[in-house]
């Protein structure tokens, strides 16, 4: 895993390998929003340097709006019960 400090947010990612190719999945993410879109591109750099082909993220609904201005599409549903 690897933690992306920033002033004022961070992130956590991890590389997902898959059988054809790699992935970034941002595994946590925290901080002022302003500050973890400000972090996407160098994110991106890096992780195609790692050769990832995309990128993952799960959050909560509130997420998605901001993120989809950022290059963001909604890919699935976490659903969740609780038991």
């Amino acid at each position: 895993m690897q933690l992306w400090p920033a002033p004022k947010g961070c992130l956590v990612t991890e590389i997902v390998v898959y059988p054809n190719t790699n992935a970034i999945n941002i595994f946590l993410a925290g901080g002022e929003l302003d500050q973890i879109l400000q972090m996407t591109e160098n994110v991106k750099e890096w992780a195609k340097l790692q050769g990832c082909s995309f990128a993952s993220f799960s959050g909560r609904f509130g997420w998605q709006k901001p993120l989809e201005k950022a290059g963001w599409k909604a890919h699935s549903v976490t659903m969740h019960l609780e038991i």
